[in-house]
């Protein structure tokens, strides 16, 4: 007889009065017997590899012997669910490799039963990533993560279970560099997450969403969030630092706009914020002050390698892309219009790139402006605008005698001129059309006016 056989005999008759019993009791028993059978191989005067050999495939007959037609389903889960557990401690000194070929063989034996052994199923790929990630195979890892399917097992989905599993294998996925997988699984993570109440689950969550739209140049989201973080996480100051190093890299990274104004602001605002180095450039861009290349060599130290990228087709990176927007936004609150050759001797870059920057910018709705490409000017709205209400303001301030700003004066006229216009032809529309659909009410009207 062989050992499986054995080991099938042993199974169906030891446990066969207690398959109905409370599944505590059962499982206690299975730990019983797999120990048992252990201890036994490790009387013997083997060798430590000799003793592995041994152990694992005595793990892998159990698992054989377990899922015979004469073992109860009810005794083979809980022996299966047994050997995972044994395995992922490692109390009997498995090795990396031993731990991983027992997971594997149990997964092939089973793998086609998904309904019936789920869980063990589970618990096994759990184990076989945690396994894997120690020996920093992160994609295998995730890969034996991400197969688990939860909504084909039976029961109620427990979310407090299911979503740290999808957050785990996003950081495997992240830390392989498959960023599209990451993405993927923080989107099935994302579908639950407001029904999770834990919140280290949602301090995770949001860890690891931050991370993901930073890689995918995401940045004002990803500042946003990592600003979130940094305000609700009060106990970890060095943890708290670090936050807010991120996210004041997220915010300068991002596309000049005025929500990145508005960031910007609520950052150099933080009492941590004037202890990094990053602070003397945060404050140059939230007083709207020009930037040149040269002062961002120590800012670009602190990067990471996506943050680096060269854009434009090589022409620059995207913190000087994210400057240069920067320094165009300026110049829009300063200048009420200027000729694109002008702007990008400014900007240190030829005319026609500075036209499409502007061109960019604006149809994103980041800027407000006309351009007239004949010319070769751009006029920015938000200046005018600017200009008229510090008018509004100044002159309300002056004596009564002090006469307006001159730009002041002829804008209100030619606004007053124009709504003027404007009223005498809806008067005309509106008479015409009284002419045309009630002729005799329109000349008795005409006659009691007269």
């Amino acid at each position: 007889m062989s050992q499986v056989d054995q080991l099938v005999s042993e199974l169906s008759t030891q446990f066969r009065g207690e398959a109905g019993g409370a599944a505590g009791g059962l499982e206690a028993s299975a730990r019983t017997f797999i120990e048992a059978k252990l201890s036994a191989l490790s009387s013997g005067s083997s060798s430590a590899e000799q003793l592995g050999a041994l152990q694992r495939q005595l793990l892998v007959d159990i698992i054989d012997a377990s899922i015979a037609d004469q073992v109860g389903l009810a005794t083979s889960t809980a022996v299966l669910q047994e050997v995972v557990c044994l395995v992922d401690r490692s109390g009997h000194g498995f090795g990396m490799r031993a731990q991983q070929d027992v997971l594997l063989h149990l997964l092939s034996k089973i793998q086609q039963r998904q309904m019936a052994y789920d869980s063990v199923i589970t618990e096994a790929r759990k184990a076989l990533a945690k396994s894997l990630a120690a020996e920093e195979k992160w994609e295998e890892a995730a890969r034996q993560l991400q197969s688990i399917r939860f909504e084909q097992s039976q029961g109620t989905l427990n979310i407090a279970s299911v979503f740290p599993v999808y957050i785990w294998t996003t950081q495997l996925f992240l830390q392989a560099e498959n960023l599209d997988q990451a993405v993927v699984s923080l989107n099935r993570a994302a579908a639950h997450i407001m029904q999770v109440s834990d919140v280290e689950q949602i301090m995770q969550y949001r860890f690891v969403q931050a991370r993901v739209l930073s890689l995918t140049h995401k940045y004002i989201e990803a500042a946003i969030i990592y600003h979130n973080i940094f305000q609700t996480n009060t106990k970890d100051a060095a943890g708290q630092l670090e936050v807010l190093r991120q996210a004041i890299n997220c915010a300068v990274l991002a596309a000049a706009s005025p929500q990145k104004m508005r960031v910007l602001s609520g950052l150099h605002r933080e009492k941590l914020a004037p202890t990094l180095p990053s602070f003397g450039l945060v404050e140059k861009m939230v007083l709207k002050r020009l930037i040149k290349p040269t002062e961002l060599e120590q800012f670009s130290q602190q990067l990471e390698k996506h943050q680096c990228e060269s854009v434009a087709g090589g022409k620059t990176t995207v913190l000087g892309s994210a400057v240069r927007e920067h320094n165009v936004f300026v110049l829009s609150s300063l200048y009420t219009s200027i000729r694109f050759e002008n702007l990008g001797r400014l900007l240190g870059i030829d005319t026609e790139e500075a036209e499409l920057m502007c061109a960019r910018m604006i149809a994103e709705g980041r800027m407000k402006g006309r351009i007239d490409q004949i010319a070769g000017v751009i006029t920015f709205e938000g200046a005018r605008e600017v200009k008229e209400v510090a008018a509004a303001i100044s002159m309300k301030k002056q004596a009564a005698v002090q006469p307006p700003p001159m730009y002041f004066r002829e804008t209100v006229h030619a606004r007053w001129d124009g709504r003027i216009v404007n009223l005498c032809q809806s008067i005309e529309d509106a008479v015409d059309m009284l002419i045309e659909r009630q002729p005799v009410y329109a000349r008795t009207l005409f006659r009691r006016v007269a």
